[in-house]
């Protein structure tokens, strides 16, 4: 791949990340002295709560303005997203096997946060999200927010050693006791888990909330899952170098393959789903013969005419991330990432000295190559990308013998479901 296509590509890369547009949407904050000022918020769809945002005063500025959670006690996006300040106690402790503690009791500290409202009425449902950590809020008319308490820790035996993994469900008695309905039973509650989607259907029915509202409130932050074929068009070239046979030292010219492949992304319930991961495993062949001219050494005959024969078939599988640029409602741009890597995959290459007849082979597996990707995808159903492979090894079980392969894939992607 010649250096000025790669230096222009990675520029259409960096000039797509830096421009594409930014989504500031109807909104409003509330100061700290009580005062509400209207605006429009970037909405980055917070996946972690946020400890300031960016907004502005006018939807046609070019500029945009910060807001911390030191001068705001609430801010929210209208119709979507809510969220309220609070100093309030929030238990830390770590969820993961390695890091449990020895102590069924949550560790309170007190900090200044923002809590994402999730269901609002007589009980109202908060969430705390920071990373891997995920905490639950709740507030009644007659009891002031508090986390539902819930720690998983290890139960000590009687040398002082940790045994059995147990559970501190203390939340569940919080809502048997505080957020219960006539008609909610014991059993109900029991099986409730602490986890968002449990906790956000127990609150909307406990506050009998309409199921069009429901529905409303489970449709925020919905992964999608999609399927697409991918045929491909490819420019490919290769080139080979031996460190004891100069003569094998050749490259080939650019040629156009064909590409057969399928791919399934999973676009992430967060951040607007302008993230996902992916997988794009698809079939393909290269075949080229060239001859060349060798040095002889002889002065009557100073070159002797060789020819190079390639074969290489594998099945690539590129596994990556890819970050949507949202032009409309129907349109965005996307760039992407992969990690590609061969299954299956066979190179043979077989050079010919066309004088006396004589032949050298050379088979081996490939390695794997990185790929960048630039596309615009219409209503998640058409979508269309050209992706840089970088350099891949196909003759990887060779020490002094090399054949780098490199392309430059032409996507086409139709979603299937």
């Amino acid at each position: 791949m010649k250096k000025p296509l790669l230096i222009t590509i990675l520029f259409l890369f960096f000039f797509t990340f830096s421009y594409a547009q930014i989504s500031f949407e109807k909104g409003y904050y509330i100061l700290n002295d009580g005062s509400r000022i209207e605006c429009f918020i970037r909405n980055i769809d917070w996946k972690n709560n946020p400890t300031d945002f960016k907004y502005k005063t006018q939807l046609s500025d070019n500029d945009f303005k910060t807001e911390t959670i030191a001068n705001v006690q609430e801010f929210g996006i209208d119709n979507e997203t809510t969220f309220k300040k609070f100093k309030i106690k929030i238990d830390r402790t770590s969820d993961e096997p390695n890091k449990l503690l020895a102590d069924r009791n949550p560790v309170f500290k007190e900090e200044v946060i923002f809590l994402k409202v999730l269901v609002k009425g007589d009980a109202t449902l908060y969430s705390y999200t920071d990373q891997n950590l995920n905490r639950y809020f709740y507030e009644t008319k007659t009891i002031p927010v508090e986390q539902l308490v819930y720690t998983k820790y290890y139960q000590i035996d009687s040398n002082g050693s940790p045994t059995i993994l147990a559970e501190n469900n203390e939340y569940k008695q919080q809502l048997f006791q505080n957020v219960k309905a006539e008609n909610t039973t014991e059993k109900e509650i029991i099986k409730l888990n602490y986890n968002k989607s449990d906790l956000t259907k127990y609150f909307i029915k406990y506050n009998n909330i309409k199921p069009n509202l429901a529905k409303e409130e489970r449709k925020v932050n919905k992964g999608i899952f999609l399927v697409k074929i991918t045929p491909s068009a490819s420019i490919a070239s290769l080139s080979t170098e031996n460190d004891y046979f100069l003569r094998d030292n050749v490259q080939l010219d650019n040629k156009i393959n064909f590409k057969f492949g399928v791919e399934a992304e999973y676009i992430l319930p967060y951040n607007k789903n302008k993230w996902s991961i992916f997988i794009n495993p698809a079939y393909q062949t290269y075949q080229d013969d060239k001859t060349y001219n060798v040095p002889s050494g002889f002065i009557i005959s100073p070159e002797t005419p060789n020819n190079a024969k390639v074969k290489y078939t594998s099945i690539q599988i590129p596994i990556g991330i890819r970050h949507y640029m949202f032009l409309n409602q129907t349109s965005k741009i996307f760039i992407n990432v992969a990690y590609a890597f061969d299954a299956g995959s066979k190179t043979n290459i077989t050079y010919t000295d066309v004088t006396n007849k004589t032949t050298r082979e050379y088979e081996s597996g490939s390695g794997s190559n990185f790929a960048f990707g630039l596309g615009y995808n219409f209503k998640n159903k058409f979508s269309f990308e050209a992706r840089l492979n970088t350099k891949k090894e196909l003759m990887r079980d060779y020490l002094t013998y090399s054949a780098k392969y490199s392309s430059i894939d032409f996507v086409l992607g139709y979603t299937i479901f």
